[in-house]
């Protein structure tokens, strides 16, 4: 079947002497694996190879058997440009953080619009904003909305996160957060929009340990979830 789609690059990988294997999250068909021949020949350069990173927003042609194993991708060119995102450092780590992420959290091979609508908008919203820094945050507690395990909004009145149950609690125990000041910022990340993260004061220690929690969060509820490898850069960058 012949698809026509945006998509969202997930990661790549070097396949052979000259080719690709690309792993995109796709709005007809929510997570596809797509083999580009020559990709990465020299008749071909840097422009190809552009096309294909971290979370980079893409339209293509693709010939899908949808038999679960690599799909054939027949042209791919730019949907949405980024204008600050490949040219700002800070932004390039928080991308490719959340492009770990997002290989490791989304699994499925079956279209979710409102998944790709959320990712669209909110790296549309990362790349045209400067006043970012809380953005990763902020996007890993939204994700957990389409991922089917956001945090009880029911509960927040009381004191303590529990991340095993997603929902907040008034006695500590296994799994809790017991830190006073890293409740008030998750509840403070909850009750607000990406368009006033700014507003969230948090120190660069607050957002070690706040995503330290978040990493844990989701490899309590994401089956095989692992730590990404550029965690430690991120700390680097924000801390």
């Amino acid at each position: 079947m012949l698809v026509n789609t945006p998509a969202i690059v997930l990661s790549k990988t070097n396949y052979g002497d000259s080719s690709l294997i690309v792993r995109c999250y796709t709005l007809s068909s929510g997570i596809k694996s797509y083999i580009i021949k020559g990709a990465r020949s020299k008749s071909k350069g840097k422009k190809q190879l552009g096309l294909y990173q971290p979370l980079t927003q893409i339209e293509i042609t693709a010939r899908h058997k949808n038999k679960g194993g690599l799909e054939t991708l027949q042209t791919a060119k730019i949907h949405i440009p980024y204008q600050s995102i490949p040219f700002e450092m800070d932004k390039l780590t928080v991308v490719f953080f959340l492009s770990e992420i997002l290989e490791k959290a989304l699994r499925e091979e079956e279209a979710n619009k409102n998944l790709f609508r959320f990712l669209e908008s909110s790296l549309v919203w990362f790349d045209t904003h400067d006043k970012t820094a809380n953005f990763h945050i902020m996007f890993l507690l939204q994700l957990t909305k389409h991922l089917g395990f956001f945090p009880d909004m029911n509960s927040i009145d009381k004191d303590f996160f529990d991340i095993e149950n997603g929902q907040f609690v008034n006695a500590l125990g296994k799994q809790i957060v017991a830190e006073k000041s890293l409740n008030l910022l998750i509840k403070q990340f909850l009750g607000t929009k990406f368009d006033n993260i700014q507003n969230v004061l948090i120190t660069g220690q607050q957002k070690k340990q706040l995503l330290s929690i978040l990493m844990q969060y989701y490899k309590t509820h994401v089956y095989g979830f692992s730590i990404p490898k550029s965690l430690n850069v991120l700390y680097e960058v924000y801390s």
